[in-house]
């Protein structure tokens, strides 16, 4: 049984994702939580103590995915770990739409935030480059090439959410995934593509014939 902080978090939750971080009150979330703002108070004094307490969630379910001992040396290993990104867009879409007023009221959780986005790119640049030597990607044609690459990727994960309330559609996750892979196609050797002809684009397929 959900105890009456949990229940304050998955309103909060809820609401900050539907209704965007800065436009949700307090009394919002005590009424979506069934419990009166007295009761919320003695909880969580405010709004911004309610959003570390997420963001505390959110680090647990993040945690594993940039730690020092995750490795994803294969395609098939990447395309799990889109996987794992997609379901965080999918269970904290405010964290992704809310950019700016995050950083301007909260700012404690957008230095974390910072972190996070340090060690994706970290993490997907040196992936890349474990593929070159393994003969998957062809080496780079100009310096710093695949640290670019892997910030357009983190770009692709920051802003899905936003281009799709942007845009007015609503692509799932099979079209997440084809937009980063877009993004390594042309770095593909012969012995890559195969590799990814083999593994990965049966599971991009897979995702549309869904559809």
């Amino acid at each position: 049984m959900s105890s009456t902080k949990d229940k304050i978090l998955d309103a909060a939750l809820h609401l900050f994702n539907e209704k965007g971080l800065v436009n949700v009150r307090l009394q919002q979330i005590a009424d979506k939580a069934g419990i009166s703002v007295g009761n919320l108070a003695y909880h969580f004094p405010g709004k911004k103590v309610i959003l570390e307490k997420i963001d505390e969630e959110l680090e647990q379910a993040i945690a594993p995915l940039l730690s020092d001992e995750q490795h994803f040396p294969t395609l098939m290993d990447f395309d799990n770990q889109l996987s794992s990104y997609y379901f965080l867009l999918k269970r904290y879409p405010f964290y992704f739409l809310d950019l700016l007023e995050m950083e301007r009221a909260y700012p404690k959780v957008h230095q974390k935030r910072q972190q996070y986005i340090a060690r994706v790119i970290r993490q997907i640049g040196a992936w890349m480059h474990h593929n070159v030597g393994k003969g998957i990607f062809v080496p780079e044609i100009q310096e710093n090439q695949y640290e670019r690459t892997a910030q357009t990727i983190w770009i692709i994960i920051t802003f899905w959410m936003t281009q799709q309330q942007v845009r007015g559609v609503d692509q799932e996750e099979g079209a997440f995934k084809g937009f980063v892979w877009n993004q390594l196609l042309p770095l593909f050797t012969p012995q890559g593509m195969v590799e990814y002809d083999a593994l990965i684009l049966p599971q991009l397929r897979y995702f549309f014939l869904l559809k």
